[in-house]
Protein backbone atom coordinates (compact mmCIF):
# COMPACT_ATOMS: atom_id res chain seq x y z
CA UNK A 1 0.00 0.00 0.00
CA UNK A 2 1.34 3.31 -1.13
CA UNK A 3 2.33 4.89 2.31
CA UNK A 4 0.56 8.21 1.45
CA UNK A 5 -2.62 6.81 1.08
CA UNK A 6 -4.91 6.82 3.82
CA UNK A 7 -6.27 3.47 5.54
CA UNK A 8 -8.79 4.89 7.53
CA UNK A 9 -11.98 5.52 4.86
CA UNK A 10 -14.43 6.72 7.36
CA UNK A 11 -14.84 10.28 8.59
CA UNK A 12 -17.52 10.61 11.49
CA UNK A 13 -19.28 13.96 12.72
CA UNK A 14 -21.34 14.29 15.73
CA UNK A 15 -24.11 16.53 17.01
CA UNK A 16 -27.26 16.89 16.30
CA UNK A 17 -26.88 18.42 12.86
CA UNK A 18 -25.05 16.23 11.47
CA UNK A 19 -26.80 13.30 12.79
CA UNK A 20 -30.31 14.70 11.11
CA UNK A 21 -28.25 15.06 7.81
CA UNK A 22 -27.35 11.25 8.25
CA UNK A 23 -30.82 10.83 8.92
CA UNK A 24 -32.46 12.09 5.87
CA UNK A 25 -29.90 10.04 3.45
CA UNK A 26 -30.82 7.38 5.89
CA UNK A 27 -34.13 7.80 4.76
CA UNK A 28 -34.01 7.91 0.76
CA UNK A 29 -32.56 4.79 1.17
CA UNK A 30 -35.43 3.29 3.52
CA UNK A 31 -37.75 4.67 0.83
CA UNK A 32 -36.19 2.68 -2.14
CA UNK A 33 -36.42 -0.37 0.38
CA UNK A 34 -40.23 0.42 1.05
CA UNK A 35 -41.04 0.79 -2.63
CA UNK A 36 -39.52 -2.29 -3.40
CA UNK A 37 -40.46 -4.22 -0.60
CA UNK A 38 -37.39 -5.71 0.59
CA UNK A 39 -35.54 -6.43 3.69
CA UNK A 40 -33.26 -4.39 5.03
CA UNK A 41 -30.51 -3.51 2.34
CA UNK A 42 -27.87 -3.12 4.27
CA UNK A 43 -27.78 -6.73 5.38
CA UNK A 44 -29.18 -8.04 2.00
CA UNK A 45 -26.82 -5.75 -0.28
CA UNK A 46 -23.75 -4.65 2.18
CA UNK A 47 -21.64 -1.78 0.96
CA UNK A 48 -18.61 -3.24 2.59
CA UNK A 49 -16.53 -0.20 1.43
CA UNK A 50 -19.09 2.83 0.82
CA UNK A 51 -19.74 5.15 3.74
CA UNK A 52 -21.53 3.95 6.19
CA UNK A 53 -25.41 4.67 6.46
CA UNK A 54 -25.75 3.20 10.29
CA UNK A 55 -27.37 5.98 12.69
CA UNK A 56 -25.95 3.83 15.27
CA UNK A 57 -23.35 6.20 16.24
CA UNK A 58 -25.73 9.25 16.79
CA UNK A 59 -28.24 7.12 18.69
CA UNK A 60 -25.06 6.21 21.14
CA UNK A 61 -24.17 9.05 21.54
CA UNK A 62 -27.77 10.90 21.85
CA UNK A 63 -27.01 13.04 18.81
CA UNK A 64 -30.36 11.57 17.14
CA UNK A 65 -33.08 10.71 19.03
CA UNK A 66 -35.00 7.33 18.41
CA UNK A 67 -38.26 8.47 18.60
CA UNK A 68 -37.20 10.85 15.99
CA UNK A 69 -36.24 8.16 13.45
CA UNK A 70 -38.98 5.31 14.56
CA UNK A 71 -41.92 7.93 13.85
CA UNK A 72 -39.82 9.15 10.59
CA UNK A 73 -39.73 5.63 9.27
CA UNK A 74 -43.63 4.95 10.32
CA UNK A 75 -44.78 8.12 7.97
CA UNK A 76 -42.59 7.24 5.36
CA UNK A 77 -44.01 4.17 4.79
CA UNK A 78 -47.29 5.26 5.40
CA UNK A 79 -47.02 8.13 2.86
CA UNK A 80 -45.79 4.94 0.46
CA UNK A 81 -48.05 2.32 1.16
CA UNK A 82 -50.77 3.40 3.60
CA UNK A 83 -50.97 1.48 7.62
CA UNK A 84 -48.54 0.85 9.72
CA UNK A 85 -45.02 0.05 9.21
CA UNK A 86 -44.37 -3.97 10.53
CA UNK A 87 -41.60 -4.47 12.55
CA UNK A 88 -40.42 -7.83 12.13
CA UNK A 89 -38.88 -7.08 8.28
CA UNK A 90 -37.67 -3.89 8.41
CA UNK A 91 -35.26 -1.30 10.36
CA UNK A 92 -37.84 -0.53 12.90
CA UNK A 93 -37.52 -3.71 14.15
CA UNK A 94 -33.65 -3.23 14.89
CA UNK A 95 -34.66 -1.06 16.76
CA UNK A 96 -36.95 -2.48 19.05
CA UNK A 97 -34.05 -4.91 19.55
CA UNK A 98 -32.22 -1.84 20.55
CA UNK A 99 -34.71 -1.11 23.51
CA UNK A 100 -35.47 -4.80 23.90
CA UNK A 101 -31.76 -5.06 24.84
CA UNK A 102 -32.18 -1.80 27.36
CA UNK A 103 -34.90 -3.48 29.45
CA UNK A 104 -33.38 -7.22 29.61
CA UNK A 105 -30.07 -5.38 31.33
CA UNK A 106 -31.77 -3.23 33.52
CA UNK A 107 -31.37 -4.39 37.24
CA UNK A 108 -29.08 -7.05 35.80
CA UNK A 109 -25.41 -6.25 36.45
CA UNK A 110 -24.25 -9.37 35.02
CA UNK A 111 -25.73 -8.83 31.28
CA UNK A 112 -22.32 -8.30 30.31
CA UNK A 113 -21.13 -11.85 31.20
CA UNK A 114 -21.52 -15.60 31.88
CA UNK A 115 -21.45 -15.82 35.62
CA UNK A 116 -24.68 -14.77 37.57
CA UNK A 117 -26.40 -13.55 34.74
CA UNK A 118 -30.37 -15.34 34.49
CA UNK A 119 -31.05 -14.47 30.82
CA UNK A 120 -27.45 -16.43 29.43
CA UNK A 121 -26.82 -20.39 29.21
CA UNK A 122 -23.81 -21.37 30.92
CA UNK A 123 -22.52 -22.93 27.61
CA UNK A 124 -18.57 -24.59 28.14
CA UNK A 125 -16.71 -22.65 25.82
CA UNK A 126 -13.33 -24.35 25.93
CA UNK A 127 -10.81 -21.59 27.50
CA UNK A 128 -7.89 -19.64 24.18
CA UNK A 129 -5.14 -21.73 24.22
CA UNK A 130 -2.30 -20.47 22.55
CA UNK A 131 -2.57 -17.16 20.73
CA UNK A 132 -5.70 -17.96 19.02
CA UNK A 133 -7.49 -15.31 21.07
CA UNK A 134 -4.83 -12.66 20.15
CA UNK A 135 -4.37 -13.73 16.36
CA UNK A 136 -8.43 -12.96 16.11
CA UNK A 137 -8.33 -9.52 17.85
CA UNK A 138 -5.43 -8.67 15.32
CA UNK A 139 -6.49 -9.81 12.39
CA UNK A 140 -3.86 -12.76 12.10
CA UNK A 141 -6.59 -16.22 12.26
CA UNK A 142 -5.54 -17.00 8.20
CA UNK A 143 -9.12 -16.68 7.47
CA UNK A 144 -8.61 -12.99 5.11
CA UNK A 145 -12.58 -11.98 5.62
CA UNK A 146 -12.48 -11.82 9.40
CA UNK A 147 -8.71 -10.92 9.57
CA UNK A 148 -10.20 -7.79 6.90
CA UNK A 149 -13.11 -6.99 9.15
CA UNK A 150 -10.48 -6.88 12.83
CA UNK A 151 -8.18 -5.01 10.89
CA UNK A 152 -10.86 -2.54 9.85
CA UNK A 153 -11.86 -2.67 13.57
CA UNK A 154 -9.22 -1.52 15.10
CA UNK A 155 -8.03 1.07 12.27
CA UNK A 156 -11.18 2.65 12.04
CA UNK A 157 -13.30 2.02 15.42
CA UNK A 158 -16.10 0.21 12.57
CA UNK A 159 -17.58 -2.42 11.37
CA UNK A 160 -20.38 -3.25 9.32
CA UNK A 161 -23.16 -4.89 10.94
CA UNK A 162 -23.27 -8.02 8.81
CA UNK A 163 -19.42 -7.91 9.18
CA UNK A 164 -20.09 -8.51 13.26
CA UNK A 165 -22.00 -10.83 13.08
CA UNK A 166 -19.19 -13.30 11.09
CA UNK A 167 -16.27 -12.28 13.28
CA UNK A 168 -18.49 -13.08 16.47
CA UNK A 169 -19.77 -16.08 14.70
CA UNK A 170 -16.24 -17.38 13.94
CA UNK A 171 -14.95 -16.66 17.41
CA UNK A 172 -17.93 -18.56 19.04
CA UNK A 173 -19.89 -21.32 18.15
CA UNK A 174 -18.89 -21.12 14.55
CA UNK A 175 -15.18 -21.78 14.80
CA UNK A 176 -13.17 -21.35 17.67
CA UNK A 177 -15.75 -21.87 20.41
CA UNK A 178 -14.50 -19.17 23.02
CA UNK A 179 -16.53 -17.30 25.00
CA UNK A 180 -18.46 -14.22 23.66
CA UNK A 181 -17.17 -11.90 26.98
CA UNK A 182 -14.17 -11.77 24.86
CA UNK A 183 -15.32 -10.37 22.11
CA UNK A 184 -17.53 -8.27 23.99
CA UNK A 185 -14.70 -6.75 25.35
CA UNK A 186 -12.61 -6.18 22.46
CA UNK A 187 -16.14 -4.49 20.74
CA UNK A 188 -16.33 -1.90 23.90
CA UNK A 189 -12.90 -1.47 23.45
CA UNK A 190 -12.65 -0.30 19.78
CA UNK A 191 -16.17 0.14 18.36
CA UNK A 192 -17.10 3.49 18.08
CA UNK A 193 -21.00 3.14 18.51
CA UNK A 194 -20.21 0.49 21.41
CA UNK A 195 -23.06 0.40 23.56
CA UNK A 196 -22.79 -2.25 26.72
CA UNK A 197 -26.81 -3.27 26.65
CA UNK A 198 -27.01 -3.76 23.17
CA UNK A 199 -23.02 -5.36 22.31
CA UNK A 200 -23.54 -7.42 24.91
CA UNK A 201 -26.98 -8.86 23.71
CA UNK A 202 -26.12 -8.77 20.57
CA UNK A 203 -22.86 -10.91 21.40
CA UNK A 204 -24.96 -12.92 23.27
CA UNK A 205 -27.59 -13.64 20.75
CA UNK A 206 -25.12 -14.60 18.01
CA UNK A 207 -23.08 -16.71 20.17
CA UNK A 208 -26.50 -18.76 20.62
CA UNK A 209 -26.52 -17.67 24.27
CA UNK A 210 -29.10 -15.73 24.55
CA UNK A 211 -32.43 -14.25 22.63
CA UNK A 212 -32.19 -17.03 20.15
CA UNK A 213 -34.29 -19.88 19.99
CA UNK A 214 -32.35 -22.01 17.21
CA UNK A 215 -29.90 -22.99 19.68
CA UNK A 216 -29.76 -26.72 18.22
CA UNK A 217 -29.04 -25.91 14.82
CA UNK A 218 -26.11 -28.21 13.26
CA UNK A 219 -25.16 -24.89 11.11
CA UNK A 220 -21.70 -23.22 11.39
CA UNK A 221 -21.18 -20.09 9.31
CA UNK A 222 -17.96 -20.76 7.43
CA UNK A 223 -15.48 -17.78 7.28
CA UNK A 224 -14.57 -18.52 3.62
CA UNK A 225 -18.53 -18.66 2.45
CA UNK A 226 -19.25 -15.81 4.10
CA UNK A 227 -16.73 -13.70 2.75
CA UNK A 228 -17.78 -14.86 -0.99
CA UNK A 229 -21.18 -13.39 -0.27
CA UNK A 230 -20.54 -10.32 1.48
CA UNK A 231 -17.48 -9.54 -0.76
CA UNK A 232 -17.71 -11.35 -4.04
CA UNK A 233 -15.03 -9.27 -5.72
CA UNK A 234 -12.44 -9.41 -3.23
CA UNK A 235 -12.25 -5.68 -2.70
CA UNK A 236 -12.71 -5.74 1.15
CA UNK A 237 -10.11 -8.37 1.77
CA UNK A 238 -7.27 -6.51 -0.86
CA UNK A 239 -8.10 -3.22 1.37
CA UNK A 240 -7.56 -4.21 4.98
CA UNK A 241 -5.45 -6.91 4.13
CA UNK A 242 -2.61 -5.62 2.02
CA UNK A 243 -0.53 -8.34 1.78
CA UNK A 244 -3.21 -10.34 -0.30
CA UNK A 245 -4.32 -7.70 -2.36
CA UNK A 246 -1.68 -9.46 -5.78
CA UNK A 247 -3.23 -12.84 -5.27
CA UNK A 248 -5.72 -14.04 -7.61
CA UNK A 249 -9.64 -13.50 -6.71
CA UNK A 250 -9.50 -17.51 -7.00
CA UNK A 251 -7.36 -18.10 -3.72
CA UNK A 252 -8.05 -14.03 -2.35
CA UNK A 253 -10.62 -16.00 0.44
CA UNK A 254 -8.59 -19.36 0.70
CA UNK A 255 -5.17 -18.24 -0.03
CA UNK A 256 -3.53 -21.33 1.58
CA UNK A 257 -4.70 -23.38 -1.60
CA UNK A 258 -2.78 -21.52 -4.13
CA UNK A 259 0.40 -23.18 -5.39
CA UNK A 260 3.59 -22.17 -4.44
CA UNK A 261 4.41 -20.07 -7.73
CA UNK A 262 1.33 -18.32 -7.56
CA UNK A 263 1.91 -17.00 -3.77
CA UNK A 264 5.90 -16.16 -4.78
CA UNK A 265 4.30 -14.24 -7.85
CA UNK A 266 2.04 -12.41 -5.65
CA UNK A 267 4.68 -11.68 -3.65
CA UNK A 268 2.85 -13.62 -0.40
CA UNK A 269 3.85 -16.91 0.98
CA UNK A 270 1.63 -18.34 3.16
CA UNK A 271 3.24 -19.06 6.29
CA UNK A 272 5.93 -16.06 6.12
CA UNK A 273 3.66 -13.04 4.38
CA UNK A 274 0.81 -14.21 5.66
CA UNK A 275 -0.41 -16.83 8.40
CA UNK A 276 -1.27 -20.21 7.88
CA UNK A 277 -5.44 -20.89 8.56
CA UNK A 278 -5.60 -20.73 12.85
CA UNK A 279 -7.78 -24.01 12.50
CA UNK A 280 -9.76 -26.03 10.00
CA UNK A 281 -12.51 -24.74 9.90
CA UNK A 282 -14.23 -28.24 8.46
CA UNK A 283 -12.23 -30.15 11.94
CA UNK A 284 -14.00 -26.83 13.89
CA UNK A 285 -17.34 -26.88 12.32
CA UNK A 286 -17.84 -30.33 13.33
CA UNK A 287 -16.68 -30.63 16.86
CA UNK A 288 -18.91 -27.56 17.32
CA UNK A 289 -22.05 -29.08 15.87
CA UNK A 290 -21.56 -32.02 18.29
CA UNK A 291 -21.24 -29.43 21.40
CA UNK A 292 -24.58 -27.86 20.51
CA UNK A 293 -26.10 -31.24 19.94
CA UNK A 294 -25.40 -32.32 23.36
CA UNK A 295 -26.27 -28.98 24.55
CA UNK A 296 -29.73 -29.57 22.82
CA UNK A 297 -29.78 -32.45 24.72
CA UNK A 298 -29.27 -31.00 27.90
CA UNK A 299 -31.78 -28.19 27.71
CA UNK A 300 -34.69 -30.57 26.79
CA UNK A 301 -34.68 -31.02 30.78
CA UNK A 302 -33.66 -27.18 31.51
CA UNK A 303 -35.35 -23.92 31.71
CA UNK A 304 -36.09 -22.22 28.72
CA UNK A 305 -33.69 -19.46 28.28
CA UNK A 306 -35.03 -16.10 26.94
CA UNK A 307 -35.46 -16.30 22.99
CA UNK A 308 -38.27 -14.40 21.61
CA UNK A 309 -35.74 -14.23 17.40
CA UNK A 310 -37.70 -16.57 15.26
CA UNK A 311 -35.48 -18.60 12.73
CA UNK A 312 -36.20 -16.77 9.87
CA UNK A 313 -34.77 -13.99 11.15
CA UNK A 314 -31.70 -15.64 12.11
CA UNK A 315 -31.30 -17.16 8.99
CA UNK A 316 -31.56 -13.56 7.16
CA UNK A 317 -28.88 -12.07 9.63
CA UNK A 318 -26.40 -14.96 9.91
CA UNK A 319 -26.57 -15.89 6.22
CA UNK A 320 -27.46 -19.66 6.70
CA UNK A 321 -29.19 -21.91 3.69
CA UNK A 322 -32.63 -22.97 4.20
CA UNK A 323 -31.47 -25.94 3.40
CA UNK A 324 -29.87 -26.28 6.28
CA UNK A 325 -26.71 -27.50 5.43
CA UNK A 326 -23.80 -25.27 5.35
CA UNK A 327 -20.79 -26.00 3.13
CA UNK A 328 -17.54 -25.67 4.86
CA UNK A 329 -13.97 -24.85 4.10
CA UNK A 330 -11.04 -27.50 4.42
Amino acid sequence: MPEKENLRMILWMGGETAALKQMNKRLLVEYETFCRGSYLPTLGEPDLLGPPISLSPALRFGCLSVRKFYWALQDLFKQIHGGELQSTYFVSGQLIWREYFYTMSVNNPNYGQMADNPICLDIPWKEPQGDELQRWADGLTGFPFVDAAMRQLRSEGWLHHAVRNTVASFLTRGTLWLSWEHGLNHFLKYLLDADWSVCAGNWMWVSSSAFEALLDTSECACPVRLGQRLDPGGEYVRRYVPELRNLPQDYIFEPWKAPLEVQQYAKCVIGRDYPSPIVSHKVAAQRNRNAMMKLREMLQKAPLHCCPSSDDEIRQFMWLREDGVEVTAE
